[in-house]
């Protein structure tokens, strides 16, 4: 389970669901009018104490919370692909 806590300002929303893209789509369903005020979003996964990245809201968004996206990460250098 990812959980997701949504840093606006003066409060903070946290989410807890099996993949990142199902907790956006939670903090959707209750905060959409609140989206524009996230500054960054800290994800932790509960099964893995070692796991933690904090990103903005748009980095999360557009590629974390999109399961469209598919990342390849070679070498030094990671190639990341949209698909339709």
């Amino acid at each position: 389970m990812y959980q997701c806590t949504y840093k606006l300002p003066g409060r903070e929303k946290t989410f807890v669901a099996p993949t990142i893209p199902e907790a956006h789509k939670l903090f959707i369903r209750d905060y959409a009018e609140a989206a524009g005020e996230v500054k960054k979003v800290k994800i932790e996964k509960q099964n893995d104490p070692l796991f933690l990245m904090v990103v903005s809201y748009t980095t999360y968004r557009d590629f974390f919370a999109n399961p469209k996206v598919k990342t390849e990460e070679t070498s030094n250098y990671i190639h990341m692909e949209v698909s339709d």
